[in-house]
């Protein structure tokens, strides 16, 4: 399946399906991260792969916010749900929007749809070249080498008036790419349906994830799980990274 199909059709789900999300704990973290290590003077913040606008929507009180999707069907609902973010459809990889931003963030495992290092690093430099001196990119990495978990069944399921829905998957790896088909089980208005989604989904060691960001020019950070705690390997926690691009002094 393209890339730009990934959850056209579920879309209208995908809010359903993440309910558990704590968005507002996640902004709390990006708000003190930039506290803490942005030295650019601005406060233009661009959301990448920022879906229907769910860490968008407690962004703006504090920044000027700019959204980058590949989804046309999310970003409606982003545009509905965030009416005041500028949003802009494209592609991460192909990025090229003549302008630098404060800070970037790439979250819930956005930074996963790449499924080699090459095309990783080609993103970081992208990243790096939109930013201004002094200014952050924040990402995590919601799938890697430490936290793989082989043959793990998952099931989301959820309710909603008339629509019952349920997302299934099993993590399997081959040559480090993830080909997630999750299957949708869906029931509205007393009718069944089944979809399958299609994603490749990149599963990197964190180290190797921290080498290409620090090789792009990155002073890089690793928090664990949106905490200011340091990232610990032994800890099963999803590591969160803050990469600071160099003052021009500090080159």
């Amino acid at each position: 399946m393209p890339e730009q199909e990934l959850y056209r059709k579920f879309a209208r789900y995908y809010d359903l399906i993440y309910q558990w999300m704590d968005y507002p704990g996640e902004v709390e973290f990006i708000k003190q991260m930039v506290e803490l290590h942005q030295q650019s003077p601005g406060n233009n913040l661009l959301d990448v792969a920022c879906g229907t606008g769910n860490h968008a929507q407690y962004l703006t009180d504090s920044f000027n916010v700019v959204g980058l999707d590949i989804n046309p069907e999310m970003m409606d609902i982003a545009r509905e749900k965030v009416p005041e973010m500028e949003l802009i459809q494209g592609n991460m990889k192909e990025m090229d929007l003549d302008r630098e931003f404060d800070t970037i963030i790439c979250l819930f495992s956005s930074i996963n749809y790449h499924t080699n290092l090459l095309e990783l690093e080609k993103t970081f430099k992208r990243f790096y070249h939109h930013l201004k001196p002094g200014g952050v990119l924040i990402f995590d990495l919601g799938f890697c080498t430490e936290n793989w978990e082989e043959g793990r069944m998952l099931v989301d399921a959820a309710v909603d008036g008339d629509l019952q829905l349920a997302r299934i998957s099993q993590s399997r790896l081959y040559d480090g790419v993830f080909d997630a088909n999750f299957v949708f089980l869906i029931k509205e208005d007393g009718i069944m349906d089944f979809e399958v989604d299609q994603h490749r989904i990149g599963v990197f060691s964190t180290p190797e994830v921290n080498r290409i960001a620090e090789g792009v020019g990155f002073k890089t950070h690793i928090y664990g799980d949106y905490s200011e705690i340091p990232w610990n390997e032994e800890k099963d926690e999803r590591p969160v990274f803050v990469c600071k691009k160099p003052l021009e002094h500090e080159l």
